[in-house]
């Protein structure tokens, strides 16, 4: 296992970002940046070469004009907030409206556009990215100390580890905003993806949920059984023409680390399984993606978005004092083999 940093720009006020290479015995090589504690890059061993699987820019400035979120941590609430607007223990709250009126992945200035501190972490192959979130950040109450950490386990599975600790009351939910192509290129119409979800969120033309949780069976939101995305992405299912193809978050049971899903490329024989203790996988896919449309798939272990105005949705509090502890984990194989 190798950790190696090296320079990456310097944002435009000023801040100095460094890319941190987590290169696996396996083969298995991510790129990390301080800067939206993004996954800048990830290359996955194949018999024909090595495949980068995460779209993400070759710069720093790139990352500051983009408005895709690619590969960063977004917070503090990832999705949409209906209106920018919540109550929280009697008192309402307004967030900035930075999409269509709504209040979107934290914000004009979320967790993606922040320079993080960074902590090497040799013996657990890895590095620490954190940051203290100030009361009132982007209209949000209470401080809130949070960390990411990605680290390779020893088979070579990606590990997202996420920590907080709020000093006063507040909501959160972080996620991961990766997307994913495993060809490396050209369209994921032709991936399969599969979920264990029975029930999806069900969204306005807007993409803030409605608040009804529809059961898949019987629609095209059924990837219990694995699934070609393009034969889905544009059926005349009101949903779909709701989100213009998959910008939904899938409810998967069960509780802990478990697998929420898996996408899978049968151009190459690349697999990717994703695993989290968050209760849904968000699907978006790259429907609006620049400059490639629906060029790369996110896969977004999350709660469900504007849940502090839907009660019937798992809560997104987080009380004073009390720590927000949750892990991803991306593993891969080739053709039925471990990578």
């Amino acid at each position: 296992m190798k950790i190696l940093t090296r320079p990456f720009g310097t944002t435009r006020s000023g801040e100095e970002v460094h890319c941190i290479r987590l290169e696996h015995d396996s083969g298995i090589v991510a790129e990390v940046l301080s800067y939206g504690a993004i996954l800048r890059a990830l290359w996955v061993p194949t018999a024909a070469g090595p495949v980068q699987v995460c779209a993400g820019y070759e710069t720093l400035e790139e990352y500051e004009a983009g408005t895709c979120y690619l590969g960063a941590v977004v917070g503090r609430c990832a999705g949409r907030i209906d209106g920018g607007h919540f109550v929280l223990n009697g008192t309402e709250y307004q967030l900035p409206q930075n999409q269509n009126g709504n209040h979107l992945h934290g914000g004009v200035e979320g967790f993606d556009r922040k320079v993080w501190g960074i902590q090497i972490l040799p013996r657990y192959r890895g590095v620490r990215f954190f940051r203290r979130s100030e009361d009132g950040e982007e209209g949000y109450p209470g401080a809130v100390e949070v960390s990411a950490t990605y680290l390779f386990e020893e088979d070579g599975a990606l590990t997202l580890r996420f920590d907080a600790l709020a000093e006063g009351d507040t909501i959160l939910s972080m996620t991961h905003h990766g997307y994913w192509n495993l060809a490396g290129q050209g369209s994921v119409g032709g991936h399969l993806f599969t979920t264990p979800a029975d029930r999806f969120a069900a969204i306005r033309p807007d993409g803030v949920p409605t608040g009804e949780l529809i059961p898949v069976e019987g629609t095209p939101f059924d990837f219990t059984r694995p699934a070609v995305l393009e034969t889905r992405w544009d059926n005349d299912h009101p949903q779909l023409a709701a989100g213009s193809g998959f910008d939904h978050t899938f409810l998967v049971p069960g509780k802990g680390l478990r697998p929420v899903c898996r996408l899978e490329c049968p151009e190459n024989g690349l697999q990717l399984e994703v695993s989290a203790t968050m209760p849904g996988i968000h699907l978006y896919t790259g429907n609006f993606l620049e400059p490639v449309r629906r060029g790369a798939a996110a896969l977004e272990a999350q709660f469900v978005p504007d849940a502090p105005n839907h009660h019937q949705f798992p809560s997104v509090e987080l009380p004073k004092g009390k720590r927000w502890e949750h892990q991803i984990q991306y593993r891969f194989a080739c053709n039925g083999e471990s990578v």
